[in-house]
């Protein structure tokens, strides 16, 4: 067996797409049974092919990993490089000043807020990001902006799963200056992509990357909607990231709409499974990524889960720049007061993303182990095979959050066939339970030793 059909069986594979752009002798990306893209491919691929998908692929064992990335993007001598966070120009948190911006996106606005000023300033022609879908069955796929207003419109974001193949086929016959907007796994897709192909590399200008939980197959949306009385056929539109005013800023609603109109919006307080530490419907390839903060993009952001910055409904931002250019940017708005944004330590960075963090270090290197113990291919990571001080309540947890990744899938999948709601909930209820539970006991005895 090739090494991409171990990517690809043992579920390592996110779908990104980025193999499927190469050529018509590339795979195919299709929809799985359980509502996630994942590449296709068959025995007869030939050998430039699978060696050029390999190369590209970010759960890869071949070509660079994020370090040596890093070290071919930026000049890492200008900067400093941190434990996770990766290399750095600058760390803040903050908010775009202008509300018409903030309040329209996801946290402190500081994406739309940096692609509109590349737009403005000529730096790049279009932007490449996530739009609203108008196919039957999609509600978001990649897509191309032009205007300030088009990048407004597709701010926020997209807990669902995308794929690039079909916007790197555009960058290629479309001669133009390119931004590209991606989780950390598509951003370095996109960087070893352009390593192998002059036209992409030319033509994308910079990788703009989000700090990243994990990513979440179709069948989140359609689970949220189904408990807004929204069956999963009949869901027309889903707002992920809904601001409450005079709420804190991680106690967001999700807003949904159905085909004929009527909408709810759903506190995630309310939402069993919207807890971000059950993984529920998550891509398995996600609990083998070691990069928290998009370790290969000129500017990376994400929420600022600090208590200082959590109070304000608004919404706030960690940012990381690493591009020289963008770093630049981002000085001249707080400069000229478009941006509020503050310092941040390295330590302050780490603690906004604590429980990813934790995951994915020290719960990675025992889901190695475990990989390992069991004779299984895993690709190989930045972060040691280990399961030595790591508590027994801590393993319990994070084998745990496998079968809740791994359940909650399979009982989704018998729910719409049977179009039975009820009985995913029932299914999940007590292993959900002894999850929260065994969380809670974890960090009681950690607080009292």
């Amino acid at each position: 067996m090739n090494e991409l059909n171990e990517i690809i069986n043992g579920g390592y594979c996110i779908g990104c797409g980025a193999c499927a752009s190469v050529s018509e002798k590339s795979p195919k990306i299709i929809e799985n049974k359980y509502q996630k893209y994942q590449a296709y491919t068959d025995d007869n691929i030939d050998k430039k092919s699978l060696s050029t998908a390999l190369s590209i692929c970010p759960f890869s064992n071949q070509g660079l990993n994020e370090d040596e990335l890093s070290t071919k993007i930026f000049v890492t001598s200008e900067g400093t490089v941190g434990e996770v966070i990766g290399y750095y120009r600058s760390l803040y948190a903050g908010h775009v000043e202008e509300d018409s911006i903030r309040l329209k996106t996801t946290s402190g606005g500081i994406i739309t807020w940096t692609l509109n000023q590349l737009l403005e300033k000529n730096m790049v022609d279009a932007v490449i990001h996530i739009h609203k879908s108008n196919k039957q069955g999609v509600l978001f796929e990649y897509g191309i902006s032009h205007t300030t207003e088009e990048v407004l419109a597709g701010a926020k974001s997209r807990y669902y799963p995308v794929e690039i193949s079909k916007v790197m086929n555009f960058v290629r016959e479309n001669d133009g200056r390119y931004v590209f907007v991606g989780l950390p796994c598509f951003i370095k897709a996109v960087r070893k992509l352009c390593l192998v192909d002059s036209v992409i590399n030319q033509r994308i200008k910079f990788c703009i990357g989000l700090v990243c939980g994990h990513l979440k197959s179709k069948a989140f949306a359609d689970f949220v909607g189904w408990q807004a009385g929204i069956k999963p056929e009949r869901l027309a539109e889903i707002d992920f990231r809904y601001k409450l005013v005079n709420q804190a800023a991680d106690n967001y609603g999700i807003y949904v709409k159905d085909i004929e109109g009527n909408s709810k919006i759903l506190a995630t307080k309310n939402i069993p499974g919207a807890n971000w530490g059950l993984g529920y419907f998550k891509y398995e390839a996600c609990d083998y990524c070691d990069d928290i903060f998009s370790e290969t993009a000129d500017i990376a952001v994400g929420d600022a889960w600090l208590s200082h910055y959590t109070s304000d409904y608004k919404g706030n931002s960690v940012v990381i720049t690493r591009n020289e250019e963008i770093d630049k940017l981002i000085k001249d708005g707080i400069r000229t007061g478009s941006l509020k944004l503050d310092d941040l330590s390295e330590d302050e960075m780490r603690k906004a993303q604590g429980g990813a963090f934790r995951h994915r270090r020290s719960g990675l290197g025992y889901r190695l182990y475990l990989k390992q113990k069991r004779g299984e291919w895993a690709p190989i990571k930045r972060v040691p095979i280990n399961r030595n001080g790591i508590s027994t309540s801590r393993r319990l947890i994070y084998k745990l959050r496998v079968y809740l990744r791994v359940k909650s899938s399979e009982y989704w999948m018998q729910a719409r066939q049977n179009c039975n709601y009820n009985s995913f909930e029932r299914h999940m209820h007590w292993p959900t339970y002894y999850y929260n539970t065994l969380l809670k006991l974890s960090i009681y005895i950690k607080k009292f030793k």
